[in-house]
């Protein structure tokens, strides 16, 4: 996706603050350092940086989703990093509908 190949952009997901964090700290493939709302991924010696946003809702019909907007940076990290990472974290992050 076009999209991923920025060095900064921002995803809206579809979790509250505290399915993510549950997600980061039992995921074991992303190494990464956790301050309050900015979280550090190293990848091969290079960072990606990621805030998280505040939470809110997406309303969808009748019913409301969480929804964190999680901001990424990705310009401290050449392409092919910034590539597998994020291959990995939307595998383990990304939430499909059916």
């Amino acid at each position: 996706m076009k999209l991923f190949k920025k060095k900064q952009f921002t995803l809206d997901m579809g979790f509250s603050r505290k399915e993510f964090l549950s997600l980061l700290e039992n995921q074991n493939k992303l190494v990464y350092k956790r301050d309050e709302n900015l979280i550090i991924f190293t990848v091969a010696d290079q960072q990606a940086r990621l805030s998280l946003g505040h939470e809110g809702t997406h309303k969808v019909s009748s019913t409301r989703l969480p929804m964190l907007p999680v901001s990424f940076d990705f310009s401290t990290m050449d392409d092919e990093k910034q590539a597998q990472f994020m291959d990995v974290f939307l595998l383990k992050f990304l939430r499909g509908g059916g």
